[in-house]
């Protein structure tokens, strides 16, 4: 039977903490300010989704598993007061498409390889200790959130959202092998 006292004793270490995390970017083409892993607000895991394939069978419908998609991955970010952080996206995208009227594409803009990132959303325990970590290939942001202006807008921190895409990615940590994304699991019988 289920008691207070066994589930504290599940819940190792007081559980997972979403305060508890650091995100960090790598770049090619642009210089990353450096106080970006502190104004970097929220984030989240990346959802895993499989699609499904549906099969007709005699009037039924089987389903089996299709192909791997990842979503949209977005951040939070701080503004400070020289809005360094915004800048800096804007930059990466301005070499992506020039913000300008010219209707070219930049030269790092005609070669992923150029602009693509990589990042890693690290979850931590409170002595700072990384338990796991989400590294996601070939990153590049698709929006930069619009920034809201109000005379009303008292005692608080401009933020701002941005929008990434990435083409795949990789688990490291509690639970999943260092190797890239394969989720230690007892196999069924």
């Amino acid at each position: 039977m289920a008691n207070l006292s066994n589930f504290v004793g599940a819940l190792k270490d007081g559980g997972t903490r979403a305060n508890q995390f650091e995100v960090s970017l790598q770049l090619k083409a642009i210089t990353l300010p450096s106080d970006f892993s502190f104004l970097c607000r929220g984030t989240s895991v990346p959802a895993l989704t499989i699609g499904e394939v549906a099969i007709p069978y005699r009037g039924r419908q089987i389903y089996v598993s299709g192909d791997r998609t990842y979503e949209p991955w977005a951040i939070t970010v701080i503004s400070d007061r020289t809005q360094s952080m915004r800048s800096f996206f804007e930059q990466w995208q301005n070499h992506i498409g020039d913000i300008g009227n010219k209707t070219d594409r930049t030269d790092i803009g005609q070669q992923p390889s150029k602009y693509y990132a990589n990042a890693t959303v690290m979850q931590k325990d409170r002595n700072d200790e990384t338990l796991r970590s989400y590294h996601l290939y070939d990153v590049w942001p698709t929006t930069i959130d619009a920034v809201e202006l109000n005379y009303e807008t008292n005692d608080a921190v401009l933020e701002f959202g941005v929008t990434f895409r990435f083409n795949f990615m990789t688990i490291a940590g509690e639970g999943a092998s260092a190797s890239g994304g394969k989720v230690s699991v007892e196999p069924w019988t």
